[in-house]
């Protein structure tokens, strides 16, 4: 994710400063993406560099002086082809558990079936904390969250299905065996013997 673009979304919104800026962040997206106010920090000192916010001095007193961010024209222009920029979400072709399935198949010291089931369990522990959590998400005050889980709780039985069919076709998927690869000879061609060697003619 993206914490420099969001913080430019929040700034759009108004200016802040570094301590604000982290705990709207959490109100606003109420997603389970932690990020430490040293990364907000950091990211702000790297905005500024790159003339995308600008800060004031605020007066605080007694409490120190605070900085308080806002966005310029030319972080305006970086958020607005931020939000044009379409996504493109991992499909998980070649995730860790395809790779740990397809080498259970040819001789791991684990049976695909165990590996299946196992996964399997997982996935259903998962699907039970995230039903959880949208049982309890306020759908007057907390709508995006609930879509967001929504759409975990759809990519987890999406899974699931793909286990059922992968346990259904265990049989077919036993006779894979991969190809070899192609044998290549190693240092210099061998000489051929003295007595292969045509004779010259004089």
């Amino acid at each position: 994710m993206s914490v420099k673009n969001t913080l430019l979304a929040l700034l759009y919104q108004r200016a802040m400063h570094g301590y604000e800026l982290g705990k709207q962040l959490h109100l606003v997206v109420h997603a389970e993406w932690d990020v430490k106010p040293g990364q907000i920090a950091s990211t702000l000192i790297r905005l500024k560099e790159a003339n995308l916010v600008d800060f004031e001095i605020e007066d605080s007193n007694p409490a120190p002086d605070r900085k308080v961010y806002c966005i310029t024209e030319l972080g305006l222009e970086e958020l607005t082809r931020w939000y044009l920029t379409p996504e493109v979400r991992d499909y998980r072709l070649g995730d860790a558990f395809y790779i740990k399935l397809v080498l259970s198949l040819v001789n791991g010291p684990v049976s695909p079936e165990q590996v299946l089931m196992v996964q399997r369990r997982e996935l259903y522990h998962q699907l039970h904390e995230v039903t959880e959590m949208r049982r309890s998400a306020d759908p007057q005050t907390q709508l995006p969250w609930l879509l967001l889980l929504e759409s975990a709780i759809m990519h987890l039985e999406a899974d699931l299905r793909w286990i059922e069919m992968c346990e259904a076709r265990l049989p077919d998927l036993k006779q894979y065996s991969p190809p070899k690869p192609e044998i290549k000879m190693r240092g210099r061609p061998r000489r051929k013997p003295e007595t292969e060697m045509v004779p010259s003619e004089d």
